[in-house]
């Protein structure tokens, strides 16, 4: 039985630079790295879903223009690039990375050698979210005994005038708990 890390949209985008970017979110960045160290250590997998967009993407409707496909927005953040080729990369066009094609094959060839999933990143109440709660009724729909584990100092979301970082990070730790995600 293994673990499997999954890093979520840890990308220049929401980190670093452009319309959805927050610099506090790399306020997660060192326990990430500690995650990620463990999990090269445990011989674990590890897979960093990465939001890369086509220039027409719908999700556009709902949010600003933001990591486009060859742009350094959609590139994994510095601080984690040492550790890229330990990662399968998966690209999203939307905010749920469970739905791809390449996590639906990854779950259903490891789904019995599971014993548990960690999932990091941002945003908490948007990506993180949206990724876990699919998972979870995965899970739960086909009788698997997998934990899906986030810790809250490994996850954080944006603030802006409209959304409030703290009352956000609580509302999804709330509705992930509620749902049978451990939340430490």
């Amino acid at each position: 039985m293994k673990r499997l890390l999954l890093v979520i949209d840890m990308v220049n985008g929401f980190v670093k630079e452009g319309a959805l970017a927050d610099k506090k979110i790399n306020n997660i960045t060192p326990n990430i790295i500690e995650l990620i160290k463990e999990s090269i250590k445990n011989n674990d997998d590890i897979i960093s879903i990465q939001e890369g967009h086509n220039k027409n993407s719908k999700e556009f409707n709902s949010f600003p223009i933001h990591c486009i496909l060859g742009t350094k927005e959609a590139e994994l953040i510095d601080e984690l690039k040492p550790y890229e080729n330990n990662m399968k990369i998966i690209r999203k066009n939307s905010t749920c990375g469970f739905v791809t094609k390449e996590f639906l094959e990854y779950i259903k060839e490891n789904e019995n050698n599971l014993e548990e999933i960690i999932l990091c990143g941002c945003c908490t109440d948007l990506c993180v979210m949206n990724f876990a709660l699919p998972l979870k009724n995965y899970i739960n729909e086909n009788d698997l005994d997998i934990n899906v584990k986030i810790y809250k100092n490994c996850v954080e979301t944006y603030n802006a005038p409209t959304h409030n970082r703290d009352e956000y990070n609580e509302m999804a730790f709330k509705i992930m708990k509620q749902n049978g995600i451990m939340i430490e």
